[in-house]
């Protein structure tokens, strides 16, 4: 061993036998801190406190401070004690780049003897056992004015540049009062992206408890959290670069305390990026991941805001499986928004998907944007609608009556739609044109006689000298 290991374990009384550059008395001797041998191994330097074995808290400070210098490959974690039960959110380390040290904040809640374990381990994978390295007492003999503790963090969260903005000096967030979510705000370099999860005691994961999105105006990452019920959650925001194909790891987690949750509890819907991209609102359902179904009906509804230049489609999935004809986008010309239809075949869970584009984007497909559950209980009658031309969206065009996209042959059917900004506005039945009647923009009233084929709606507008489809009923 080194002079300067072996100090730990004896203290010749003749300074020269002591090896030291500078030698020490007995009563430095006795102050040392407890080094283990695995202290020594990874070749750890105690930068502060120097040669003592008691930490005192900062002057006017909450906390305590430790410094430690490592080898590029040596990994530190730490726990603070108070009658040999961890302190939770009692410690917080972080590595600083510009000092390439660690720093080790610990953050007492109560009068009386802690213990303060440092472990470490060599290796940059999440993998492999820590082990204690050296312990320090912290004597805390009157309680600090203002409480502090700290959420837990990864070597993620140091290693990529996380900075949490709000809360602060706090690793517990205690939801009452009938408050329904928290959030957390983050700030990251621009290369890298988070995720959420909300877990609960049994570390299961709350479905639709969280949205995790950048926020572009305010350039920061919001995070929301809703407990679907009372208890004690975890918050969990996990990270990684942009650029890195793998998935995100864990980086910072926070604790719930959760009292009087409202009844139904809020949840989110799936957001993918591109939904904030969009700027785009959801009116209904509010708060909620599933959309919701009445038992006599025969489809759901969901309804989106959007700027002027985005429109939007969407689909019904059974088992991964597309609903054919099982969905209706349209615009409420009214209310200035999206509304959009779902009408499942069968009794069961079903993913409702929601796309985006912009109007003026010719060359890219729409972008999935967000994603509601829909569970059908009870399904009365089940309904396809028409078929949808793309026009009939670019056109923000809509269809009072009839919803129902199969006609029954030989019926007087009235159609009712809205198709704004047509020169002229015809049908097709049995392939046959009928006399254009009915249609004053941007209002579409008439009734048809239904043949024995499909019924298709065309309108025309005056740059074309043609016919654009815009819907298509089939004919039983």
């Amino acid at each position: 061993p080194h002079p300067n290991e072996m100090i730990y374990h004896h203290l010749p009384e003749n300074e020269k036998w002591q090896l030291l550059r500078t030698p020490i008395k007995m009563t430095q001797y006795l102050q040392m801190p407890e080094l283990r041998p695995l202290y020594f191994d990874l070749h750890i330097e105690l930068v502060s406190p120097r040669n003592q074995a008691h930490v005192d808290l900062l002057p006017g400070k909450s906390y305590a401070l430790i410094l430690l210098r490592t080898p590029s490959d040596v990994r530190l974690i730490a726990a603070l004690k108070f009658n040999n039960e961890k302190i939770d959110g009692g410690h917080y380390i972080m590595f600083d780049r510009h000092e390439q040290l660690y720093r080790c904040y610990f953050a007492p809640t109560n009068i009386g003897k802690h213990t303060i374990t440092i472990f470490g381990k060599r290796g940059d994978s999440d993998s492999g056992q820590y082990t204690p390295a050296l312990d320090f007492k912290l004597d805390v003999k009157q309680i600090p004015k203002t409480i502090v503790s700290f959420p837990q963090t990864w070597k993620n969260f140091s290693d990529l540049g996380l900075e949490v903005i709000s809360p602060q000096n706090t690793h517990l967030i205690k939801l009452n009062n009938g408050v329904n979510h928290a959030q957390i705000l983050i700030k990251t370099p621009e290369n890298v992206e988070l995720l959420g999860r909300l877990e609960n005691e049994r570390k299961e994961e709350v479905t639709g408890g969280d949205q995790v999105y950048f926020d572009r105006r305010k350039n920061i990452w919001r995070c929301y959290f809703a407990p679907d019920r009372n208890g004690l959650f975890e918050a969990l925001i996990m990270a990684k670069k942009k650029s890195d194909s793998g998935n995100c790891t864990s980086a910072v987690a926070f604790k719930i305390e959760a009292r009087q949750i409202p009844s139904p509890p809020m949840s989110y819907p799936y957001t993918w990026p591109s939904f904030y991209d969009f700027d785009l609102k959801i009116e209904a359902p509010q708060n909620r991941s599933n959309a919701i179904w009445v038992d006599n009906a025969s489809y759901a509804e969901v309804l989106i805001r959007t700027p002027d230049d985005v429109q939007l489609s969407c689909d019904i999935e059974y088992n991964n499986v597309k609903v054919e004809n099982g969905s209706l986008t349209q615009y409420n010309n009214e209310k200035k928004l999206w509304q959009l239809l779902f009408a499942p075949e069968r009794t069961g869970l079903h993913e409702l998907i929601v796309y985006a584009k912009r109007n003026n984007d010719n060359e890219s497909s729409s972008k999935s944007v967000v994603r509601f559950n829909l569970n059908v209980n009870k399904l009365r009658r089940s309904i396809k609608f028409p078929l949808i031309y793309s026009q009939f969206q670019t056109k923000k065009c809509q269809i009072y009556t009839p919803i129902d996209g199969i006609l029954k042959k030989g019926s007087v059917v009235p159609i009712h739609c809205v198709i704004p900004g047509a020169s002229d506005v015809n049908l097709t039945v049995d392939s046959q044109w009928l006399e254009s009647e009915g249609y004053t923009d941007p209002i579409l009233q008439r009734k048809i006689t239904v043949g024995s084929k499909d019924v298709t709606i065309y309108a025309k507008y005056k740059q074309k000298s043609s016919y654009d489809g815009l819907l298509k009923y089939t004919v039983e």
